[in-house]
């Protein structure tokens, strides 16, 4: 089990805190089944990608974290779905006994 959550997990933004809260949850609740099951060999694991090229800044109703977004936008080269799918099929690639239990995927040209 791959479950997606986001650096906001861990990187607290400004304006950002709802969401930074959710993904932190996610991140959490992921370990909890991981100490679990994995006895069982059921690998649990969390992606924490950056930011995204799916993730429009209009979406977002604050005008300075809609402003923020849009800077971060245009300032990086965001990393894409297939980023993204790339690094899932990864993580479920290895050897049964291996477990990449949380990855943070990030833009090369700037980390937030």
């Amino acid at each position: 089990m791959i479950n997606t959550s986001s650096i906001a997990a861990t990187r607290i933004l400004e304006k950002f805190s709802i969401y930074s809260g959710t993904k932190a949850c996610i991140s959490h609740l992921t370990r909890l089944p991981r100490v679990e099951l994995g006895p069982e060999m059921v690998r649990v694991a969390t992606i924490e990608p950056g930011m995204v090229e799916t993730e429009p800044p209009d979406h977002v109703e604050d005008p300075d974290a809609s402003a923020l977004m849009a800077g971060l936008v245009h300032d990086i080269d965001c990393l894409k779905s297939e980023d993204i799918a790339e690094t899932v099929a990864f993580m479920a690639a290895v050897p049964r006994h291996v477990n990449l239990t949380e990855i943070t995927i990030m833009p090369t040209a700037r980390a937030i």
